[in-house]
């Protein structure tokens, strides 16, 4: 039991010196070196003068457009209702659709605008979301009605990914609150003219089918501006930014598709980020919920007509109108100040907006409850407006479009989606107010005390982005003065499993044909390191580049048509199959002919003559040494620009390890570069022309690899895996 206790305690203990390493070694810059921090304030013009005011004008008119179609949509909802004979739940999922298609559709337009010029994905989609919205009056059955919402929503999803993004690039960091609340006063002008705009054209149409042509109608101004988008100039992507750090605007380079799954995980690790997302996703269960349930209660407990309805939407959608200067210069304010309480801010607005919503529920008439209720949307539309410049400012500028995508997806998804289906369910069991009393102070409260833990990461991720930035100019100067680029460059690498922290600021080089011997302790972060480079592993932060070209967020499978091929120590082959099979395995990406895989294979053999004899035989039936030449083999016939081989003799018999030098030296003479991690100091000094030492995930020593018998300290540290002995 003492053992095991002294033990333990050792383990913590190490663990906590970690942690202390880690939190010391964060990266957290002056506030001068802050995009936007500490900068002179600029008025609103003089930013609309150097941005080009056209790009505003027509995507707010465009965001506009979509807010007063969903507005219509609440305010005639108990038509579509008769018309069409549905529940509460039933129109609840109907007006979700959107919403659902919103979220799908966002992200795969989030890939698209981080790749493609973003204003012509907003003018097709735009067109798209047009033709659907005039399907939309053509529903005869609830199931029809749901479909072309599915069309409509999938076409305003280019809204997120682009809008916020294009309006970054395009206007001033100093100005950047002012400009998100003109934007945003999109969603209060259509509150206000969507309400009154369905419900007067509905009463002037008469009848309880008078929604279908008001569908109809509000599909003609969306088409326009779509033509309008199409003569918009596309802004340089993170041009302010580098502007802002680096006094000018970087030569763009040909960068590497970034995956879904990789911007995904890279984005979720960004610490200020990922508590927005988990924020956004609670607060949609009130933010959208409410509409729709309070237009039934208007109807249910008021008496309202439709007209009455929109009348005391659209009043309601005053309220962020009045509030529109104040809420965007506070914004900016604030940000040069103190960006951190930026979203404190936002928490504060959020936390009152759930507690006077529920107030108006229980207002003794609907002007009260209008009154009421313009104050609770003023308090929402000031805490989006405050939260836009944070993620703009803690998300690099070539993931801002995925990353604006991911807040729609917890947003609509996680949050209006399912919180419609839940409310609506609770307001058939309960009754509209019931609903709303239930859902929307609990979420509102819950999503304020993410923003204000996620506050406090604010600065460090900031720093983050400057950081990426600062080593893009230096790469940038490294080209420009003619420097040989490396085929492989690891540049401040941060990785973790969890919260454990296993790779602090690692760099690495391997050039040209060279090999590079990666020693050091067990558990020094080694095998961790060789995931990052072959995309196994997302780091935190750092940036991995292959023969010049980014590849930090490239899939495994691009890599490898790259050239990067990865020997997994101990997970190389597939012993069910036989070698021949293994061989045909790994090629199975490359598009070569029946003829050329022959040719490869038989190079192979010739490079390990007893595979050849064992060609046809399982691979867990040969020797612990041919599995492992089966693993190289499979390696050599991808034709490796970057061959990268961990635990190379680990287990081999001297014989077998003699046969992998002989290896390791033709392909050196080929001009294959490679990365190899080795335990065996001796071998490491044989085979490589430099050597890399780790030890608790840093890098200790660059230097030659014949020096590394000379360093008596490194010696010590593999052996006995102490730096004292």
């Amino acid at each position: 039991m003492s053992d095991a206790a002294e033990l333990t305690g050792l383990v913590l203990g190490e663990e906590a010196a970690r942690r202390r390493a880690s939190s010391s070694e964060e990266v957290v810059l002056p506030d001068d070196m802050l995009p936007g921090v500490g900068d002179d304030p600029i008025r609103i013009t003089d930013a609309l003068r150097a941005g080009g005011a056209s790009t505003l004008v027509v995507l707010t008119l465009l965001s506009m457009m979509a807010a007063v179609e969903r507005t219509g949509l609440v305010v005639l909802g108990p038509d579509i209702q008769k018309t069409l004979d549905v529940s509460d739940a039933v129109l609840a999922a109907i007006t979700g659709a959107s919403g659902a298609l919103f979220v799908l559709g966002a992200v795969p337009f989030g890939v698209l605008a981080d790749r493609l010029p973003r204003l012509r994905i907003t003018a097709v989609a735009t067109l798209f979301w047009s033709a659907c919205l005039a399907l939309s009056g053509a529903a005869a059955s609830g199931f029809q009605l749901f479909c072309s919402r599915l069309g409509v929503g999938l076409g305003e999803a280019n809204e997120l990914p682009v809008h916020g993004p294009v309006l970054i690039d395009r206007y001033p960091i100093a100005a950047r609150g002012r400009v998100f609340a003109t934007h945003g006063i999109a969603g209060s002008l259509g509150g206000f003219v969507g309400p009154l705009a369905a419900g007067g054209l509905a009463a002037a149409i008469g009848g309880t089918a008078a929604w279908r042509w008001v569908f109809v109608i509000f599909a003609v101004p969306p088409a326009l501006l779509a033509l309008a988008t199409f003569a918009l100039p596309e802004p340089a992507r993170g041009s302010n930014e580098q502007l802002a750090v680096l006094g000018d605007v970087l030569e763009a380079t040909s960068e590497m598709p970034v995956s879904m799954t990789s911007a995904f995980e890279r984005l979720t690790r960004i610490e200020t980020f990922r508590y927005v997302l988990l924020a956004v996703a609670v607060l949609g269960f009130a933010l959208f919920s409410a509409p729709l349930l309070l237009s039934l209660f208007l109807e249910h407990h008021f008496g309202l007509s439709a007209l009455g309805r929109g009348t005391v939407f659209s009043i309601a959608a005053l309220g962020p109108l009045a509030v529109v200067p104040l809420v965007g210069s506070a914004a900016d304010r604030i940000m040069r100040r103190a960006p951190g309480r930026v979203l404190l801010v936002t928490a504060g607005l959020l936390t009152a907006y759930g507690i006077v919503l529920t107030v108006a529920l229980f207002m003794p008439t609907a002007a009260a409850l209008t009154a009421v209720l313009a104050l609770a949307q003023a308090m929402a539309f000031g805490a989006f407006v405050t939260m836009s410049p944070i993620t703009a400012a803690v998300v690099p500028y070539r993931l801002r479009s995925q990353g604006f995508a991911l807040v729609g997806v917890y947003l609509f998804l996680f949050g209006a989606f399912a919180g419609l289906l839940l409310t609506g369910a609770l307001a058939d069991a309960f009754g509209e107010r019931m609903a709303l009393v239930i859902v929307a102070p609990a979420a509102c409260i819950a999503g304020s005390a993410l923003l204000a833990i996620g506050s406090r990461h604010v600065r460090r991720d900031i720093s983050l982005v400057v950081e990426e930035l600062l080593e893009e100019q230096a790469d940038a100067h490294r080209r420009a003065l003619g420097d040989a680029v490396p085929v492989l460059e690891v540049r401040n690498l941060d990785f973790s499993y969890g919260n454990v922290q296993v790779l602090f600021s690692v760099d690495l080089e391997v050039r040209q044909g060279e090999v590079v011997a990666l020693v050091g302790t067990n558990g020094a972060g080694k095998s961790t390191l060789l995931r990052v480079i072959s995309g196994l592993g997302i780091p935190q932060r750092g940036v991995v580049r292959f023969c010049g070209r980014t590849i930090t967020l490239v899939d495994p499978e691009r890599r490898i048509g790259m050239g990067i091929v990865h020997v997994r120590g101990g997970a190389g082959v597939f012993p069910d199959l036989s070698v021949d099979e293994n061989l045909d395995t790994f090629l199975l990406h490359a598009r070569l002919t029946a003829h050329e895989r022959d040719e490869r294979r038989r190079r192979v053999f010739e490079a390990f003559p007893p595979l050849g004899v064992e060609r046809h035989k399982l691979v867990r039936d040969l020797s612990g040494g041919q599995q492992q030449q089966v693993a190289v083999s499979a390696a050599l016939v991808q034709r490796p620009e970057l061959l990268i081989i961990d635990e190379l003799s680990l287990g081999l018999a001297p014989i077998v390890v003699e046969e992998l030098f002989e290896i390791v030296d033709g392909l050196r003479r080929t001009g294959t570069s490679m990365l190899i991690v080795e335990q065996s100091l001796n071998i490491a000094a044989a085979i490589a022309d430099r050597a890399v030492f780790m030890e608790k995930g840093a890098v200790r020593y660059v230097g030659p690899a014949h020096e590394l018998l000379e360093r008596e300290e490194l010696a010590r540290s593999v052996f006995l895996g102490s730096e004292d002995g």
